[in-house]
């Protein structure tokens, strides 16, 4: 019945006012699905080299959301109001790392996630193993570093130096198990950043920092930006490398696996799960 009035209708409109509808139509969520698990199986495939030095920019990049934040935070009054306002600085890595194409571990909860639900065989879970551990790797390498550049350049500028401890000191003062509760908000909200970009369209920069904002604004712990400022802690002698790596580094990565893989990729994929299994072996082939 549904069809046959869809068609009715369709014979009414003009092709080039029907091309105006399609082209204006969300994309579904089993559409949204093969978008990206086609990018995820081409980031499976790249050179290692490539993926590392990826993964390093984008360590270092994300380190500028502290430093836009510190720099807002030093630049406010002292009111109740100015977290509103100097968290909308953590966007700015993001958006360089997102809209750069640079090599996330976050995004690749779900990026290089659904290649492996697609084709859950031994190698693509080598290459998903492969991809996680290069990319987390040089992630937390750039962050780190990031962080130091913190510490060392800010010495010069006391009001700077002190918003960026307090901040850090902030984001990486709570416990493992707070902080790994914290680390799924952060790591659900990046895999559905992901998911909905494609809907975006040009919008995509609106959608990076609301996401984001939002992440900020509830203190989430995002393992990789979080890695800068556990950084600035160690360098400042606020904390201990070994409390760094197990108190906040490990929590968070903990949670953002759960919160991006588990409790959103996994949910996500089950809701279309239905429509995958009526696939035929030849179009899952010319899918992969």
């Amino acid at each position: 019945m549904a069809a046959t009035t869809q068609k009715k209708y369709e014979d009414r409109i003009p092709e080039h006012q029907r091309e105006a509808i399609e082209s204006k139509a969300p994309i579904r969520a089993l559409a949204l699905f093969e978008s990206i698990r086609r990018e995820g199986a081409h980031e499976l495939n790249r050179p290692a080299s490539a993926l590392a030095l990826s993964g390093l920019t984008a360590g270092l990049a994300i380190g500028f959301s502290v430093l836009s934040e510190a720099l807002l935070r030093t630049h406010l009054p002292d009111a109740p109001w100015r977290p509103l306002v100097e968290n909308l600085g953590y966007s700015v890595g993001f958006v360089l790392v997102i809209l750069g194409q640079l090599q996330l571990f976050t995004e690749n909860t779900i990026t290089a996630v659904c290649p492996v639900l697609d084709d859950p065989r031994p190698r693509v879970f080598a290459s998903l193993a492969r991809l996680w551990s290069l990319v987390l790797a040089t992630n937390l390498i750039g962050a780190a570093t990031f962080g130091w550049v913190l510490h060392a350049g800010t010495i010069y500028e006391p009001e700077l130096r002190n918003a960026v401890v307090t901040l850090s000191d902030h984001a990486t003062s709570y416990g493992w198990w707070e902080t790994a509760v914290r680390g799924i908000g952060a790591g659900w909200l990046i895999a559905a950043l992901v998911w909905v970009k494609p809907n975006a369209r040009n919008s995509e920069l609106f959608l990076i920092v609301l996401v984001t904002y939002l992440i900020a604004l509830a203190d989430f712990s995002h393992v990789v930006a979080g890695t800068t400022e556990a950084a600035v802690m160690v360098y400042s002698g606020g904390m201990s490398v070994a409390a760094a790596l197990g108190g906040f580094v490990l929590p968070a990565l903990v949670g953002n696996i759960l919160g991006g893989t588990v409790f959103f990729t996994l949910l996500t994929y089950a809701q279309i799960r239905s429509e995958l299994v009526g696939d035929t072996a030849p179009e899952r082939a010319r899918r992969r």
